[in-house]
């Protein structure tokens, strides 16, 4: 196995592994309509929520399923388009796999995803959220240096 390949195994894991650990305290430690303000901006907020981003309304076995999909189609796209030397499209591909798996996973255990950050201007989201986010980003900042030519 390549060593790229490694590397994004093992981000994927840490970035899960992560946010299952968070989401856990969020669950353990977090109580429904109770704010924990850690900054004017930043605050901890339990919710949950059962539907795609943003709330919206989707059949849980849909929304699985489009996970799963997306998961199989970023590892493809990982092993035929990324360039072999490029360390920011692993970070980014474990970002957003690593996001993907744990979303996914509370999923197919819980019915529905923890959301504990909360900042004013936009819904409560959690790690594997910013995650996703993030890879998302580095994706369109630096897809030259990340993807092979077409």
């Amino acid at each position: 196995m390549q060593k790229q390949n490694i590397l994004l195994f093992a981000g994927i894991a840490l970035v899960a592994s992560l946010d299952f650990f968070v989401k856990f305290l969020a669950r353990k430690f977090l109580v429904p309509a109770q704010t924990v303000e850690i900054f004017p901006f930043l605050k901890l907020e339990f919710t949950q929520n059962s539907n795609l981003a943003f709330g919206i309304p989707f059949p849980r076995s849909l929304i699985i399923l489009l996970s799963i999909f997306a998961i199989i189609f970023l590892g493809n796209l990982f092993v035929k388009n990324v360039k072999k030397e490029s360390k920011i499209g692993v970070v980014a591909f474990a970002l957003l796999l690593g996001g993907a798996f744990g979303n996914l996973t509370e999923r197919i255990f819980f019915g529905k995803v923890t959301d504990f950050i909360s900042l004013s201007i936009i819904p409560n989201f959690n790690l594997a959220d910013a995650a996703l986010t993030i890879g998302i980003t580095l994706l369109i900042i630096f897809h030259r240096r990340i993807f092979k030519k077409i």
